[in-house]
């Protein structure tokens, strides 16, 4: 059984494969807690993609402990996409992993036509739009402050503005300060990418991209936008996955 796991800023995320089956899918806000959960289950292989170097040598020295081969993604590996990026040095793995997913996801299912770009848009603590271009080639994207990353900005950077929680979005018009501070988060955040797309899809004569989405804060964000997104909560880990089979 192989272990995937994508370390971020905040959660580490992580599911079991056999074969191509994936078996459990969890979120971990603690390392101790993730480590504690790694060790109640047999596995021979590990996989990670990560973005936190501390966090990501503790895991990595625990599991490598235990005897178990390491897999790390990293821009020397073979992708089943090409990467055209300015700085690859700088690109983070689990930008390349959730489009390696969903054009994996995209491929079997047969949801891409000719011509057509693939977007991925990841709502974790940074909010970050991947794009691969019709010829299967990682162009890049956008980064952005996540929701929550915006919500923490604004109250401790002011002395007087709460932490409001996202579940009390009442519409456009805030009639209050935390529903005020809600409504411009998320419309800040759709507006981001509703203007993406757009500007993408004029470009390449008026079609639509293919758009996954991920991530915690995606369920605040998706009924709020024009296009059709296909959401995948594992998508990371799916596509670190697919790098996994295509390097061992």
């Amino acid at each position: 059984m192989l272990l995937t796991i994508d370390i971020g800023n905040t959660n580490i995320k992580s599911a079991f494969f056999e074969n191509s089956l994936m078996k459990e899918f969890n979120v971990h806000t603690n390392t101790g807690k993730a480590l504690e959960y790694f060790s109640k289950h047999k596995f021979e292989e590990a996989a990670i993609c990560s973005v936190n170097p501390a966090v990501e040598k503790l895991i990595s020295d625990n599991i490598c402990s235990k005897g178990i081969s390491t897999f790390r993604i990293s821009v020397e590996n073979k992708f089943n996409l090409k990467i055209k990026y300015r700085t690859p040095a700088t690109l983070g793995m689990d930008r390349v992993c959730s489009v390696a997913g969903a054009l994996d996801i995209a491929e079997k299912e047969k949801l891409l036509s000719i011509g057509q770009y693939l977007i991925t848009i990841d709502f974790g603590t940074a909010t970050t739009i991947n794009i691969l271009s019709p010829d299967r080639e990682f162009i890049g994207g956008l980064i952005a402050p996540g929701i929550t990353t915006m919500l923490k900005s604004l109250n401790e950077k002011t002395a007087n503005l709460p932490l409001p929680d996202l579940n009390n979005y009442k519409g456009l018009i805030g009639d209050s300060t935390s529903t005020s501070i809600i409504s411009g988060v998320i419309t800040a955040t759709t507006g981001l990418i509703n203007e993406t797309i757009g500007k993408l899809s004029s470009e390449n004569n008026e079609q639509l991209p293919v758009i996954f989405a991920t991530g915690g804060n995606a369920g605040f964000i998706i009924p709020h936008l024009k296009y059709k997104v296909i959401f995948e909560e594992a998508l990371v880990l799916k596509g670190l996955k697919v790098l996994y089979d295509l390097n061992n």
